[in-house]
């Protein structure tokens, strides 16, 4: 499993970010994300660093897909990514 991903991560399903956050173990917002990139992030793995998004992860009780947010939260990364 990559490091990156928070502890429930199986598989990688995105269907688009429901709800106020990305991650909602640690209550990060794509709004959080964005601001993260605008400040110098430049990969997936820093946003998370920056952000605090996936530590103390229970995604399967409070994410309301049910599942992880890793890929959410790659999904929003690459939509707003500096090219």
């Amino acid at each position: 499993m990559d490091e990156n991903k928070c502890c429930c991560c199986s598989e990688e399903v995105n269907n688009g970010v429901i709800g106020k956050y990305v991650c909602y173990c640690n209550h990060v917002s794509e709004q959080d994300i964005i601001q993260a990139i605008e400040n110098g992030a430049t990969t997936v793995e820093s946003v998370i660093k920056v952000t605090g998004a996936m530590k103390n992860s229970n995604c399967a009780v409070n994410n309301p897909k049910g599942t992880c947010c890793y890929p959410d939260f790659v999904y929003v990364y690459n939509k707003y990514k500096k090219i």
